[in-house]
């Protein structure tokens, strides 16, 4: 029977997301399937203002050391980082690239949860990553 689940194409998944409790998904009023759960590790390409330095490679969880949240914007959109500008002093937003193809922005929380993602070519509703900036991180600094 285990050798007849390790064959299936997600077994592999679930299998290893359950103990690493990967698997669990909390509920924080966002439809989008990676919100609530916690958030896999990315390697992310940095965009650097420096014309010398053009990128920097690096991962999301060393980005998530500094006990902030962060706000990877990972197609270069303005108003994603326009929207929680106010915000800091408690999340780090970066221009990065990954490839990842199913977001366009991820709002992740210090402990690795998604709160927040903004779907592959979605529309930006300006109040939403600001009532989820303010939800997770209070009032801006």
């Amino acid at each position: 029977m285990f050798s007849g689940l390790m064959a299936l194409d997600d077994a592999h998944r679930y299998v290893a997301d359950m103990p690493a409790g990967v698997d669990v998904r909390y509920d924080p009023g966002d439809d989008h399937r990676l919100v609530g759960t916690l958030c896999t590790d990315m390697e992310l390409t940095l965009e650097r203002p420096d014309p010398d330095v053009v990128t920097a490679v690096t991962r999301s969880a060393d980005l998530l050391r500094g006990s902030r949240g962060l706000l990877p914007d990972l197609v270069d959109r303005a108003e994603v980082r326009d929207a929680a500008a106010a915000w800091t002093g408690q999340a780090d937003t970066v221009t990065a690239r990954t490839d990842r193809v199913d977001v366009d922005a991820l709002l992740i929380r210090p402990d690795g949860c998604a709160a927040r993602a903004l779907p592959t070519g979605q529309d930006l509703d300006a109040t939403t990553p600001v009532r989820a900036l303010g939800t997770w991180f209070g009032r801006p600094a």
